[in-house]
């Protein structure tokens, strides 16, 4: 694959430096087959140059283009949500450089006016899906990877070799590029990938993406094929181009009027027969007015440019030449009217309204809560002309009719469905989502000594699992493993069908416990669970970003979390690097979690969230036993499983150490710390519960020197003895 980028700004954007470069030596590193294969192409259309001649000889043919717009997004009203009439209107833009309509070619400087250059290509948005379906050539995803955008980036393609795919995302992770592009030799080898892929914000922007189409049809850069402009002088293998270092941004003189590398610059043609047919003088300045180039003087294609254009459009080479057929333009529908569709209703959950929330969107509030949950209208695809939203759960307001934002509050707990109803002249579309909020129950399920295991699905009805961006990586009751019987929850995170060979990153999802009742608890307390996980090693990531789980606290019913712990890389994938997908098998497979729960956070109403973040070379990640205690929950395991009565923890350790012991069938204990010798260093007795498990904390200053102890605790008949070293 070779990689092609543009940058594009001005004074209201900013500088946005290509990563080309970077991609497109890793790229050869990875598949040098590719210059082998670029190089019999170049030759291929050079013999097309050669033949048609870089004036653009007798070829006046129009060539019409079928175009398909992707728009990846999270939405980002203001940001990559483009709307339908913003891309109908850059779609426009974008033609006229094709057909050199664009009106800033006044602006050429006088000595490339002979050669601006005139493709004859026409862009048009499809009319006929390919299924034969109508659409207005615009379609929308709903991905985390907008926020990272890349290949992976680019859902459900259009065949190639029918329709010109173009994809926006809010960012992208090629070194702050604005887009990007294949050339026909790269997606000859890699169909789904073919395209381009842009910033939404440089939609109709200086010309980025005529730039990009430039590069689909074989132009490179002016400078050559390179990323580095303003380092050496280079060619772009086109005649009426003269060789130049290319321009970093900025229209100015300087680079207009550059003379650096084109001073004296004249091509020799010679004939069929050999002979010398012309020498052509060309420009001494370079063509920094190029739509190829960066300096934002993006005015005009040259003639040569143009040919080699609709010399790629007329080869076999990734289907380019499929693509102006007329069967394929009837297929597509590219030179029929645009028709007049339905609307596609949709919406989205925004910040709860009427409060402070730390999260994006509000997924899950109490039914008690001063927040209201908050929806806004996303639909598209037509004007919409009037709207209808219908609430489950209780609404306050059951119905309503606002075409923008509606805010909701519910009195029965559990899944809201909430159903839209849009409408325009052409007629109407309905969306039913029946979990699109979690209105929770205020009422606390227990505090101090609850515990969950999961035992079935039912009995964590009340346990929300949001999918954010409702994909296959989500949370879901498994039945096959768990820590102690056979069922657990899990983040399925090993299943590929959604990842092809990109970045995990920027996918999250949530599961809420119920509310707990902490209130008036002093002391340590703990939130205890047990997880297991692993990783994997797919092929072709070079670098492994695995999952990470964070634990978060709400006592507003949701309005604002604040994160207590968190679990990360190779601890949380505790088992390694696993070949397919991770089932634990045994309870030795698990490992003990806890979280100390600040005091701050011990309220009547306490909930905790498992956020699992997705990465890269991530597997399956098991939950389970989830519960409130006095001690971290392998101290509970192991008070819990050891005949002993007597559990030290940390040991060794620098600040003190915890005593958990058993109480016996009496109402006092009696424990003594001794160093090697047998020396009393401290003792003491005081009052239990018969039968209960209790702590003592032992201080680094009670005991003094550093060194070995023996520590023994006695219990009614029980007697337990445990060393204790402290440093």
């Amino acid at each position: 694959m070779v990689l092609a980028a543009a940058c594009t700004a001005g004074t209201v954007f900013a500088q946005k430096p290509c990563g080309t470069d970077e991609h497109y030596h890793q790229l050869l590193k990875e598949h040098p087959e590719l210059v082998e294969l670029e190089q019999q192409f170049n030759e291929q259309v050079g013999r097309g140059l050669a033949a048609k001649g870089t004036a653009g000889g007798p070829d006046t043919a129009y060539y019409d283009l079928p175009l398909v717009i992707h728009v990846v997004h999270d939405y980002g009203f203001s940001t990559e949500f483009l709307s339908d009439n913003a891309i109908y209107e850059a779609v426009q833009n974008w033609a006229l450089a094709f057909v050199k309509k664009n009106a800033d070619t006044s602006l050429v400087i006088p000595p490339f006016i002979p050669y601006i250059g005139n493709a004859r290509i026409r862009l048009h948005l499809a009319t006929k899906d390919p299924n034969g379906n109508p659409t207005k050539g615009v379609i929308r995803h709903y991905s985390y990877l907008t926020n990272n955008g890349s290949d992976q980036s680019k859902f459900t393609p259009w065949p190639n070799n029918k329709y010109m795919n173009i994809w926006f995302t809010k960012t992208l992770g090629t070194s702050g590029a604005a887009a990007y592009a294949y050339y026909p030799s790269s997606a000859a080898g890699m169909p789904h990938y073919d395209g381009v892929i842009g910033l939404a914000e440089y939609l109709n922007y200086s010309k980025t993406i005529p730039h990009e189409i430039g590069h689909c049809l074989n132009l490179q850069h002016v400078w050559g094929n390179t990323n580095n402009p303003a380092v050496a002088c280079g060619n772009d293998q086109v005649d009426d181009t003269p060789p130049t270092k290319g321009h970093n941004p900025g229209c100015v003189a300087s680079a207009i009027y550059d003379t650096a590398c084109a001073t004296g610059y004249a091509k020799t043609y010679v004939s069929m027969s050999g002979m010398m047919d012309s020498v052509v003088n060309y420009p001494d300045t370079v063509n920094a007015q190029n739509i190829m180039d960066y300096t934002y003087c993006a005015n005009m294609f040259s003639m040569g440019q143009c040919v080699r254009m609709r010399n790629a459009l007329t080869s076999t080479v990734a289907g380019r030449n499929n693509l102006i057929t007329p069967s394929n333009l009837v297929a597509t529908g590219a030179l029929e009217p645009m028709p007049d569709l339905p609307p596609v209703a949709e919406f989205c959950v925004n910040k709860g309204t009427g409060g402070t929330t730390s999260d994006p969107r509000s997924y899950f509030l109490t039914t008690d809560n001063v927040i209201d949950f908050s929806f806004r209208n996303m639909s598209w695809n037509d004007t919409i002309s009037s709207v209808k939203w219908d609430f489950s759960n209780g609404a306050a307001t059951p119905t309503s009719t606002a075409t923008g934002n509606v805010t909701n509050s519910f009195t029965v707990p559990g899944w809201v469905t909430v159903t839209l109803t849009a409408t325009s002249n052409a007629g109407s579309n309905t969306l039913v989502k029946e979990k699109a909020v979690y209105a929770a129950d205020p009422n606390p399920v227990g505090g101090l000594g609850y515990s969950q295991s999961f035992g079935s699905e039912s009995a964590i009805s009340n346990w929300p699992m949001i999918n954010v961006y409702e994909n296959n990586f989500k949370w879901e009751f498994y039945n096959g493993a768990g820590k102690d019987d056979n069922s657990c929850v899990r983040f399925r995170s090993y299943d590929g069908s959604d990842r092809r060979t990109g970045t995990a990153t920027g996918d999250y999802d949530d599961f809420v416990t119920p509310a707990f009742d902490l209130a008036g608890l002093s002391g340590d307390l703990y939130f205890n669970f047990f997880t297991t996980g692993a990783s994997t090693s797919p092929g072709g990531w070079v670098t492994k970003v695995y999952d990470s789980l964070q634990i978060d606290v709400s006592t507003s019913g949701g309005a604002r979390w604040q994160k207590i712990g968190a679990y990360r890389t190779t601890d949380l994938a505790n088992n390694g690097s696993i070949g397919g997908e991770f089932i634990p098998g045994s309870s030795s497979t698990w490992v003990p979690r806890s979280v100390t729960i600040p005091a701050t956070y011990r309220t009547s109403q306490t909930f905790f969230r498992f956020r699992l973040r997705a990465g890269n070379g991530g597997n399956n990640v098991y939950l389970d036993n989830v519960g409130i205690g006095l001690f971290p929950a392998e101290v509970q395991e192991a008070a819990a499983t050891s005949n002993n009565s007597l559990y030290i923890y940390p040991n060794p350790s620098s600040n003190g150490c915890n005593l958990v012991f058993k109480a016996g069938d009496d109402n006092r204990m009696k424990y003594c710390v001794r160093d090697v010798t047998g020396k009393v260093i401290l003792e003491a007795e005081r009052a239990v519960t018969p039968n209960s498990l209790n702590t003592e904390f032992i201080s680094r200053s009670a005991v003094g020197t550093p060194g070995m102890y023996i520590v023994t605790v006695t219990s009614g008949s029980s007697i337990s003895t445990q060393k204790m070293v402290v440093y």
